[in-house]
C-alpha cells in the first residue's frame, strides 16, 4: 500500500530535462527539418549558377538557422519563464487510489485513473495528466524505500521505465 509524503523544491535543470523528454518526437521533427533546410540553403548558397549564389539559397538558410536556435533557446526560454511558477517549494501526498501536490500558488488532486501516461527518467517520475501536460516528481526526494516502492507501483500502472523497455500493464484495483 502506496503512502509517501514527499517535499522538495523543482530545479529549472529538472524541467528542462523533463520538457526536452516531453517533446521528443517533435524536436526529431523540427531538427529533421532544420537539417533540411541548412543543406537546402547550402546547395543554393554555394551551387555555382550563371549568375552567382542563389537569393533563396540564403532565404533557406537563415529558416535553418531559426529552427536551431528555436531548438536551443526555445527550451530555456520557455523554463525560464515557468521556473518562478514550478520550482517553488511543494508537497506532494502519494496513495494508493490518488495524489495531490501542492505548493503555495496552486494545489491539486488527482485519482491515478486520471493519469494517462506515467514516465520513470533516471531523474525523475513524469505524471501526465493529459498527453501534453506533465507533472515532475525527482527521485531525489524520496527516501531509497520509498523510491523503490514507488517505482513498483507506476510500473504496475504502465509507466515507461528509463530504459524504454515495454513495462506489461497490469490493473490495480482502485
Amino acid at each position: 500500500m502506496v503512502n509517501i509524503d514527499l517535499s522538495y523544491v523543482l530545479q529549472p535543470d529538472e524541467l528542462i530535462h523533463a520538457r526536452l523528454r516531453m517533446a521528443r518526437r517533435r524536436r526529431i521533427i523540427v531538427w529533421a527539418v532544420a537539417i533540411v533546410f541548412l543543406v537546402l540553403g547550402l546547395a543554393l548558397t554555394l551551387g555555382r549558377g550563371d549568375h552567382g549564389p542563389d537569393s533563396t539559397g540564403f532565404l533557406c538558410l537563415g529558416v535553418g538557422v531559426m529552427y536551431v536556435l528555436l531548438l536551443t533557446l526555445g527550451t530555456r526560454m520557455g523554463v525560464k519563464k515557468q521556473a518562478s511558477r514550478l520550482c517553488k517549494p511543494t508537497q506532494v501526498l502519494l496513495t494508493a487510489n490518488r495524489f495531490t501536490i501542492e505548493t503555495d500558488l496552486e494545489r491539486g488532486e488527482f485519482k491515478w485513473a486520471a493519469i494517462v501516461k506515467i514516465r520513470e527518467t533516471s531523474e525523475a517520475f513524469l505524471l501526465h495528466p493529459s498527453p501534453r501536460l506533465f507533472i515532475v516528481i525527482p527521485k531525489r526526494a524520496f527516501a531509497p524505500e520509498q523510491l523503490t516502492e514507488f517505482s513498483a507501483f507506476v510500473a504496475g500502472r504502465g509507466a515507461v521505465p528509463p530504459n524504454g523497455a515495454p513495462v506489461v500493464q497490469e490493473r490495480v484495483s482502485q
